[in-house]
């Protein structure tokens, strides 16, 4: 108890040294990468280093930009349209241009090369009109453009949002000094949501850097396929930390990069709604084609093809199975959300009892670092960590996984968490202290209640994650332990591309359930 005034405040120590613990325990696996980089023989970095980084790096280097500067086009221009152009069917596309973003990459992957393969419908139409051209999408520029289609709605969220928080007044006032547009557009409304729109390109890279179904399947060698390869095939341990910690350092120069921009960020105070702004009748499809058609490649064709082939190719055995493997799916899903929620909720509580001083804010800001690394870093972390611990744990229950999912995906339920704590006032936690409640019982009878939807929307965000995540669930999952997300793959990596419809399309089922929220949270 501390005393300020003659009256008794509760220190609430045990919460901050809870919170503290949390922490710890979410950052163990980036610990164990980083610590176990500093004792490995310089030998091996003189096998590793020169002979595969600077092909990983290449071809790393030459995917980010091409999806980067895809999913910049895309992103920002169909943010631009629907938020200040009139046409028809706009309201719609501010949520059918999230919808791409329920396909993994590794499944629009999959789905292209059966599109444009020797038995795709593709080739079976020219074929019908007498002509055949060989189409090859499973090289460097192929990836590229597929991982854009599904990547750039992390772009167009954050452009849409940048876009809405901007004053309406500013594109008056351009427009009255008789600037463009099109002007408008790139010296005001550009620069302004900038540093927004760089959050949103973060989360691409994160995603390509994340990636191991595309790059896999096309034989594109990368960071994470060579994480892959030196622990799963060659059992090098040693040489998979090596490559995580390149990964991660690039990650941490990310967050630094983004936190540095984000400083300069400026947005408009003035809480004004932004107007459509009426565009000449026969120009109107113009940006309804450029909305659509992102849509059309990037959900509905994939979709559609995902579709025949169940109707071809799946039966009910295979449909059973996609079952069972939803019920797995499930079961991680379940036990991974509920830990999540468990230690955010712990975090922000803490957080919040004890006036988030600077320190609690830093720490919390660490625990979400496991975000931005990929779930191959995090599994090789997690794989050293067991060794350390017992090497006879490895693959032994999904413990491992649960651990993982958690430490990945953290940042997702203690942001919606940690934003529904900031939002109930204070004057509840005094009223309860002054009627004799513990910080505990005024947890569970009042904040907990008043946050079941922030909850539940938080535990559905994770759940989706978790079904999506395959780099993560290959490492760890124990031996003939099938996601849908892992059935899918082994499918498509077994030249069984068609069976692997059924898991692909409860994946994006499932997938889809969060698009029409997110949308109403950009609003």
């Amino acid at each position: 108890m501390k005393k300020l005034g003659g009256i008794n405040i509760p220190s609430h120590s045990g919460w901050r040294l809870l919170g503290i613990i949390t922490v710890v325990i979410l950052l163990l696996p980036i610990w164990f990468v980083v610590s176990n980089s500093l004792s490995i023989e310089t030998e091996s970095w003189q096998q590793s280093v020169p002979r595969l980084l600077p092909l990983y790096l290449k071809n790393t280097s030459f995917l980010l930009a091409g999806i980067c500067l895809i999913s910049l086009l895309v992103g920002v221009s169909t943010a631009w349209f629907v938020t200040v152009y009139d046409f028809p069917f706009r309201k719609h596309f501010e949520w059918i241009l999230i919808l791409p973003l329920s396909i993994p990459t590794f499944i629009n992957g999959i789905a292209y090369v059966g599109l444009t393969d020797y038995a795709g419908p593709i080739r079976i139409f020219l074929r019908s009109i007498g002509t055949d051209v060989y189409l090859d999408v499973m090289d460097h520029q192929g990836a590229i453009i597929i991982m854009s289609l599904v990547l750039y709605p992390y772009v167009y969220v954050a452009s849409r949002a940048a876009f809405i928080m901007q004053s309406v007044s500013l594109i008056e006032v351009s427009r009255s000094l008789g600037q463009s547009m099109v002007k408008t557009f790139f010296k005001v409304s550009l620069p302004l949501s900038w540093p927004i729109i760089f959050s949103g390109l973060i989360l691409v890279i994160m995603e390509v850097l994340n990636d191991y179904g595309v790059v896999q399947y096309f034989g594109i060698p990368t960071f994470t396929t060579g994480i892959f390869r030196a622990w799963l095939a060659l059992g090098d341990l040693q040489t998979a930390i090596l490559l995580s910690l390149v990964v991660l350092l690039f990650v941490l120069f990310l967050v630094v990069l983004d936190t540095f921009i984000q400083r300069g960020r400026k947005t408009s105070n003035e809480n004004e709604d932004q107007i459509a702004t009426r565009i000449p009748f026969q120009l109107k499809w113009v940006p309804f084609t450029i909305c659509f058609l992102p849509v059309f490649f990037g959900f509905i064709v994939p979709v559609g093809q995902l579709i025949w082939w169940s109707i071809l190719s799946s039966t009910s055995q295979v449909w059973l199975q996609s079952i069972e493997f939803m019920g797995n799916t499930s079961l991680l899903g379940l036990l991974s959300g509920l830990v999540v929620l468990f230690l955010a909720i712990v975090l922000s509580y803490s957080n919040r009892l004890t006036g988030n001083h600077w320190s609690s804010k830093t720490f919390s800001k660490l625990s979400m670092l496991g975000y931005a690394i990929p779930g191959a870093v995090i599994g090789i972390g997690i794989v050293t960590f067991i060794i350390w611990l017992n090497p006879n744990w490895i693959y032994s229950g999904i413990i491992a996984l649960v651990f993982g999912y958690s430490a990945r995906f953290f940042a997702v339920g203690y942001g919606q968490t940690d934003s529904g704590f900031q939002k109930i006032p204070s004057q509840l936690d005094d009223a309860a202290s002054s009627l004799g409640k513990n910080s505990l019982t005024s947890l569970i009878k009042i904040h907990l209640p008043i946050l079941k939807p922030v909850l539940i929307g938080g535990f559905i965000m994770v759940f989706v994650d978790i079904a999506k995540e395959l780099p993560l669930t290959l490492i760890l999952r124990p031996f003939n332990f099938e996601t849908l997300a892992t059935n899918a793959f082994q499918y498509a990596k077994d030249e069984m591309a068609p069976k692997s419809a059924s898991s692909s399309l409860l994946i994006i089922f499932v997938s889809s359930i969060p698009v029409y929220f997110l949308n109403k949270i950009i609003k």
